[in-house]
């Protein structure tokens, strides 16, 4: 049986205020949360028209853009908003939707930023700056990025060019191993 696609656009909408704890439905695009947003000036998208956007069900447009990736997460649309849309966490819902959907989408910075961050605490037990920015230069394409940038912090100490892997490494492998563990069972995002 073939899904319409109004019924998929209301089941990722569903899908987003489950995540969310919070009402798409419920905004009637006041704007509060978009004049308030320290972030507004970088999006494609204001707050108030991502939801907009999503109760029209153009989540592929949402998805597409940087605009969820630019959200700080500050809360001051969740404080501001006169019916009690927690669009802050609906921010962290699609987030979470973009990480996780399939497909030939780009993956934007952020989200490479961030898995790049956690492989290295996973192998070395803490953050590995030097791994880290080279990593992420060659992955972006952005190969010669900070190649003037990096001896300047070496030579003042500010950047370690080898690193050594925490002694606790055990224990935060265990904390990566619970957090699979709490995915599977739908517990964690």
């Amino acid at each position: 049986m073939q899904l319409s696609i109004e019924t998929m656009n209301l089941e990722f909408v569903r899908k987003v205020e489950a995540l969310s704890g919070s009402s798409v439905r419920r905004c009637f695009q006041c704007g509060k949360c978009s004049a308030g947003c320290p972030m507004r000036s970088f999006m494609e998208h204001p707050p108030n028209r991502i939801v907009r956007l999503l109760q029209l069900g153009q989540y592929e447009r949402v998805l597409a853009g940087r605009s969820i990736w630019y959200c700080a997460s500050c809360e001051t649309c969740s404080t501001r908003c006169p019916n009690k849309v927690d669009l802050a966490a609906i921010m962290d819902a699609l987030r979470k939707c973009s990480w996780d959907a399939a497909g030939h989408s780009k993956e934007s910075y952020v989200q490479l930023a961030n898995r790049l961050f956690l492989e290295n605490i996973r192998t070395y037990g803490r953050q590995y700056e030097m791994r880290l920015a080279a990593v992420f230069n060659m992955k972006s394409g952005q190969f010669l990025k900070d190649f003037m940038l990096g001896p300047k912090l070496i030579t003042r100490g500010k950047l370690k060019m080898f690193h050594q892997k925490n002694k606790n490494l055990p224990e935060i492998e265990k904390i990566f191993k619970r957090i699979e563990e709490l995915r599977k069972k739908g517990e964690a995002p």
